[in-house]
């Protein structure tokens, strides 16, 4: 895939049943089909990091790669709200939060993600399979 084409990405633990239910809903309610996405495991993943010159990623992060700039944890999340349809942008307002304090929080509810998501597979519908570099 031509990475040039490739302007935001969402990278996450692919054997997080809570981060694969996040990749889910932000295909169920995304604006456009603007963001692709690859597991953190993937071989990709690393070449990608690596090729940036980005640090190896941590599977307990979730990275946003958008306008040639690598976002992480709460930041990353707050970075995906504007792909998303209207009625989630109020989700914006924690933002105003020090980044401090939803780190915190992420890191709170990563740390425990196992336990809270389960086990999820994304399993990308025909349609989506294209936006999917690995999975």
């Amino acid at each position: 895939m031509d990475n040039t084409v490739l302007n935001t990405i969402i990278f996450y633990d692919g054997e997080c049943g809570l981060c694969n239910r996040s990749i889910q809903f932000v295909l169920k309610h995304e604006r456009n089909s603007a963001i692709y996405f690859s597991a953190l495991q993937s071989e990709f993943a690393v070449n990608y990091f690596q090729s940036h010159q980005f640090p190896l990623p941590d599977l307990t992060t979730v990275y946003f790669f958008e306008k040639n700039c690598l976002y992480e944890k709460s930041e990353a999340a707050f970075r995906i709200i504007p792909y998303l349809k209207w009625y989630c942008q109020p989700l914006r307002m924690f933002s105003i939060l020090p980044t401090c304090i939803t780190n915190r929080m992420y890191d709170f509810i990563a740390r425990r993600r196992k336990r809270i998501g389960g086990t999820f597979c994304v399993i990308p519908s025909e349609e989506n399979k294209k936006r999917f570099i690995s999975y």
